[in-house]
């Protein structure tokens, strides 16, 4: 009899040892879905991100493509005269500028000689020693386009003109 009962032990032992590892194994299926289907969706969030970014680049980089640049001469060249130490000295240059559209150099054509008037005055105010310095240079060229920038402002209601570079630079 008590081998019987025994028996009953044993196979009670084996089937809680069989639950037991039934499930185990079910927790382990489990989380090993819950892993893939993580998997699964963070592959498909960022394929879906990097093809949404792509497209934004692309039709950014479409957008911030500029004109090609226009390049005009401003004209015969400026003599103007600088005083310096009480000596006369010559100062002579020629222009050119950039701008991106086409209506910027009409503009440009139109007002040539308000433009030009101003550019005189600008020029002829110079302080010679200055100019013979690269910063002198280049702070000419940014007076020199921030006034064609504010007559064009002025006239036309665009600045229009992006850069102004010396083609000629003289000094005597």
């Amino acid at each position: 009899m008590e081998k019987d009962n025994n028996d009953d032990n044993d196979s009670a032992g084996e089937l809680d040892a069989g639950a037991a590892a039934a499930g185990r194994k079910k927790k382990l299926l489990i989380i090993a879905a819950a892993v893939g289907l993580l998997l699964v969706l963070g592959g498909g969030a960022a394929w879906f991100l990097r093809s949404g970014d792509a497209g934004t680049a692309d039709s950014a980089a479409t957008v911030a493509t500029p004109a090609p640049a226009i390049y005009a001469s401003l004209g015969e060249r400026f003599v103007v005269t600088l005083q310096q130490e009480g000596k006369q000295r010559y100062f002579q240059v020629s222009l050119s500028v950039m701008a991106r559209e086409q209506s910027a150099i009409d503009a440009l054509t139109v007002h040539a000689p308000l433009i030009r008037g101003r550019l005189v005055s600008l020029l002829g105010s110079q302080d010679f020693a200055a100019l013979q310095t690269e910063q002198g240079k280049l702070a000419l060229r940014a007076s020199i386009l921030g006034t064609v920038q504010e007559i064009l402002t002025a006239e036309t209601g665009h600045a229009g003109v992006e850069q102004v570079f010396f083609t000629e630079f003289v000094l005597q």
